[in-house]
């Protein structure tokens, strides 16, 4: 018997895609492969004992490792296979390292076979060797020229603000211009929500609890629930207001999900706008990012307290009146009355850097915090919103002058009055700063958004809002809550609790 291996690859499965035909059946290229490969080896006197399968793998991609390309290298290595059956030479390798690789294990091993059923490549004989290196040369020139026209293509249409093909977004129709019937404003009302204290993670939960799962992916079986990535990267998709994206083949290879508010085509400035239905304004778009990038930057930085946190209302607002550290909530011991009367507390905890020196029920502190709040808010209804000092456009001419300034370096560039790398220089520098500017352009329009929405709706629907919802309208008004010090066993004194509000510090 003559032991040889059988390698199969598919750059991409036809039946994983989103939008497959029923009909399709995973592997089924690669099973053809290995039944065109069976008919071989008995008319080349071989068997076939090890099977390699690279189904859904391109081969062209350097970052990407083929588990069954690597394996049958090991095999031929240490002599488990004496040679190597494939269908094609575009099929085994298509970069000219793998080549090398290949071709060093047969020019070790003369009496190793390697043979393709189509194309008459034979890895015994140096003209096979070489003709495959040329192969994976030219194969390799080939996808990378594909990719590049495909890049111009898709940026052009980009450019012009046309779609191109995808599966349907959540919240579109079919033909992904007009909005579908109720995900659509299920989606407008998530994106409004979000700077009024929702969070991603509770706007996910709403949506398992109305039945939405992910798009259709498979490569995993059974049930599969939304991921918090998911519905972020909806919520924050450009898409959602009308502004057109382009996203480069260099980001979409990384394992970091991309960030799409960075990658919204300009023209001239401004953003180029889709030929789609928008389900919000670009202007609640924005608030919506700016409100979750300033919640990312805040758990990056590492800070005491989560602002955003779920199940204790002054988490992050309530400070000790003796060492001004952030008071922390945890949980009397199960079994004692406080427990069963209180549930938690706030404490200056020394574990964590304070001085011990405050503790308090957190439900009387809470209760008392929020009824000095909607006081406040009934006092201020009726008042002029000062809306004057929140300038959303004061960036506006700088990012048209940046518009401006990358197309006069790329004319420089044009007529070679300076280098392409100067060229890229100058207009990295330009595209950063313009990034920065939006990114402050869209935490001016979350402020603005909090501010029309805080009226007297918010009276009415307070008990309905989430503890995360309570904390982002506390946190407009009150800049902390400051706990002094009672002694040990006396009773809940409101004298002791001092609201400092945020217009005191003006």
């Amino acid at each position: 018997m003559f032991p040889v291996g059988a390698y199969a690859r598919a750059s991409e499965d036809k039946a994983l895609r989103a939008n497959a035909a029923d009909w399709r059946e995973t592997g089924e290229q690669v099973a053809q492969q290995f039944r065109d490969m069976d008919e071989l080896a008995p008319m080349l006197g071989v068997t076939i004992t090890r099977r390699y399968n690279d189904n859904n793998t391109p081969a062209s991609d350097p970052r990407i490792v083929r588990n069954g390309f690597e394996s049958m290298l090991v095999d031929l290595e240490n002599g488990t296979i004496r040679g190597i059956l494939f269908y094609h030479s575009d099929r085994l390798v298509r970069q000219e390292y793998d080549a090398a690789r290949l071709n060093r294990l047969f020019q070790l091993n003369p009496q190793y076979l390697g043979r393709a059923v189509v194309g008459g490549t034979d890895l015994s004989a140096q003209e096979g060797r070489s003709m495959l290196t040329i192969q994976a040369t030219m194969g390799g020139m080939e996808v990378y020229s594909t990719k590049r026209r495909v890049a111009r293509k898709n940026k052009g249409l980009a450019e012009r603000g046309h779609m191109h093909g995808a599966p349907r977004p959540f919240g579109w129709a079919e033909d992904r211009q007009t909005l579908h019937d109720t995900e659509a404003e299920v989606l407008r009302q998530a994106i409004i929500a979000i700077p009024s204290g929702l969070t991603v993670g509770e706007i996910r939960k709403q949506w398992i609890e109305l039945g939405y799962t992910p798009t259709r992916n498979k490569k995993k079986s059974g049930t599969q629930s939304l991921q918090h990535s998911t519905v972020e990267s909806r919520l924050v998709s450009p898409r959602v207001c009308g502004y057109r994206t382009y996203l480069p083949q260099a980001e979409r290879s990384g394992a970091k999900r991309p960030w799409m508010p960075d990658f919204v085509v300009y023209e001239a400035g401004k953003p180029v706008m889709g030929d789609w239905e928008a389900v919000v304004s670009p202007e609640e778009w924005q608030a919506c990012v700016a409100t979750i990038e300033e919640r990312k930057q805040a758990r990056k930085e590492v800070r005491a307290v989560h602002t955003t946190s779920a199940k204790y209302l002054l988490s992050g607002i309530a400070r000790c009146g003796k060492c001004s550290f952030p008071l922390m909530s945890n949980q009397y011991a199960k079994g004692t009355t406080s427990y069963e009367r209180y549930g938690y507390r706030y404490a200056c905890l020394t574990t964590l850097g304070g001085c011990g020196g405050v503790t308090r029920v957190d439900p009387l502190m809470d209760d008392l915090v929020e009824k000095a709040f909607l006081l406040e808010v009934r006092r201020s209804l009726g008042m002029a919103a000062k809306d004057e000092d929140v300038d959303e456009t004061e960036h506006d001419v700088r990012l048209a002058e940046i518009g401006q300034e990358i197309e006069e370096v790329n004319e420089r560039r044009r007529a070679k009055r300076i280098s392409m790398g100067t060229a890229l220089d100058m207009i990295e520098e330009l595209e950063a700063e313009r990034d920065e500017l939006n990114r402050q352009r869209r935490k001016l329009f979350a402020v603005r958004v909090r501010r029309q929405n805080a009226s007297s709706s918010l009276l009415e629907g307070w008990k309905e809002c989430t503890i995360s919802q309570k904390k982002t309208w506390l946190r407009e008004s009150v800049r902390a809550v400051m706990v002094h010090p009672a002694g040990r066993g006396k009773k809940f004194d409101p004298s002791l609790i001092e609201v400092v509000w945020a217009e005191d510090e003006q």
